[in-house]
């Protein structure tokens, strides 16, 4: 690759919105093709709008199932910590002020130690195989929780159940994006990040039921790790198998249908994936704004996020309700959770909007912070309704990624920009835990304060986002009007892994 040429072409791109596509047809990093698809010599086909149909069916009951289990038992894995807070976690391992914070926190700084490494093996290795393996060592660090006796042994076994767990968001934002247009990936990703909210209304009358065991063998919260981690061994094994790398990989699509999938998400000016990287596109990743406004968002949602994952069921506690209801009242924020990301995300796509669904979702977090701080601490109910709120900004998060994945092309470049969201996704969590100080017990008003105050500093970082985009679109336009023979889209974009700001044609989802 000729170096002088990759600054120069990268220099053009980042100036003008559209840059001059001259420079690509010599630039030897465009030289190759790179897609897994063109690679393989799918190109056009025919197909009725009925095949087509045909074809995005079967993905879905192939590929979204497998997505689904696995993003709700991985959010069921992540979350034990918060339902063994109330089965005698802190007595049994004796913590003391600060540290069961600190064994919520320390899971996110696993959870950031592993995007330098995970970010390049997504990009090198077949993608199923990858998560895979990842699952399977996740689930025997899960199943290590049972058998930790002090504090230095909750912290390490947490450490890497995040380093291992962080494969799966950014995984599965790749995979959407591979598999389908982008019309269609926020309501696919509605269903898989749902399941979040699933998780919670299953594991908490489980976690209720196994706090009742009077006098067990072994501690309840030994036995809920143990149980978790076999059924994650278990789905790993399976997923080794069953989890597709890409269309033209899969087993359970002919040669035609695999052809009908590559083309069906050529409108999303991408390909299907490649194992090349490309470093000008990193570069190109940090010079957008948008990877900063992606980055800041996340920040201010999970460190309230990080909060509630870890004090959610004290939280409920401090209502005034007992340990073992308080477990089994984590369902109505587990329910909300659920629906918002089905109904909002969904609308999301029938209206090509993400930003302005975004913001309507976190409008709901921001007030529920704000009951929670202003509502009497004698009114149980009013309390635990604005807690139950909070799960609506998962939503928010979820359209910010389906943001992300469409808005973002060149695979290494989509690469890049989700390990940087992911690292404040890591960031974020990790301080929530400390926003919440054990000398401020019962009631934690500061983590309460930070909560709304960071809710409703995302929603205008949702709307900074969206004025960016809305002004490169307009910007756009105007130089098609103006000078249409420089703005002649190349027609083996996808093939040459061209980015967004490579592509003339590309318009960015509000």
């Amino acid at each position: 690759m000729n170096v002088n040429d990759d600054k120069a072409h990268l220099e053009s791109a980042t100036t003008n919105e559209v840059p001059d596509l001259e420079g690509y047809k010599n630039a030897g990093k465009h030289t190759n093709i790179v897609d897994l698809a063109a690679r393989a010599h799918i190109g056009d086909i025919d197909y009725t709008e009925e095949e087509g149909k045909r074809v995005l069916r079967k993905i879905d009951w192939r590929l979204m199932p497998l997505l689904v289990w696995i993003y709700g038992l991985q959010y069921a894995d992540k979350q034990s910590l918060t339902f063994a807070s109330l089965m005698n976690i802190r007595e049994d391992l004796h913590l003391v002020g600060q540290e069961y914070s600190w064994c919520g926190s320390i899971f996110y700084a696993g959870y950031l130690a592993a995007q330098i490494p995970s970010t390049y093996l997504m990009k090198k290795l077949p993608i199923g195989k990858f998560i895979s393996v990842n699952i399977i060592c996740w689930s025997i660090v899960l199943a290590c929780h049972a058998v930790v006796h002090n504090y230095a042994g909750l912290l390490t076994v947490r450490f890497l159940l995040g380093f291992f767990e962080a494969t799966i968001t950014p995984s599965f934002v790749m995979i959407i994006s591979m598999w389908y247009r982008r019309s269609e990936s926020a309501g696919r990703m509605s269903l898989f990040l749902a399941a979040n909210g699933v998780a919670t209304i299953i594991c908490s009358p489980t976690a209720y039921g196994l706090s009742g065991l009077v006098n067990p063998a072994i501690a309840s919260w030994k036995i809920l790790y143990i149980l978790f981690g076999l059924l994650t061994f278990v789905t790993g094994i399976f997923y080794y198998f069953a989890l597709p790398d890409s269309q033209i990989s899969v087993g359970w699509l002919d040669e035609r249908e695999k052809a009908i999938a590559v083309d069906r998400i050529k409108e999303n000016l991408q390909g299907i994936g490649n194992y090349s990287w490309q470093w000008y596109q990193v570069r190109e990743a940090f010079l957008d704004p948008r990877t900063y406004m992606y980055f800041l968002f996340s920040m201010l949602m999970n460190i309230p996020n990080g909060g509630i994952g870890t004090f959610g069921s004290i939280i409920i506690n401090s209502f005034g309700y007992t340990k073992r209801i308080s477990l089994l009242f984590n369902m109505p924020l587990g329910a909300i959770d659920m629906a918002c990301k089905l109904i909002i995300m969904n609308l999301s796509d029938r209206f090509r909007d993400r930003t302005g669904f975004a913001m309507f979702a976190m409008c709901l977090p921001f007030t529920g912070g704000l009951i929670m701080l202003l509502a009497p601490q004698t009114n149980k109910g009013v309390l635990l309704f604005g807690y139950s709120l909070i799960g609506a900004a998962g939503t928010g998060w979820g359209l910010l990624m389906t943001s992300l994945a469409v808005n973002t092309v060149g695979f290494t470049k989509k690469a890049t920009a989700n390990a940087v969201q992911i690292i404040a996704y890591g960031v974020g969590n990790w301080v929530g835990p400390q926003t919440f100080q054990a000398r401020e017990a019962p009631h934690y008003r500061t983590g309460k304060i930070i909560l709304a105050a960071f809710y409703g500093l995302a929603i205008v970082d949702l709307f900074v986002l969206r004025m960016i985009n809305y002004v490169a679109n307009k910007r756009r336009d105007k130089k098609f009007r103006d000078d249409p023979d420089s703005c002649i889209q190349p027609e083996d974009a996808a093939a040459r892994d061209l980015t967004d700001k490579e592509q003339p044609a590309f318009r960015y989802m509000l």
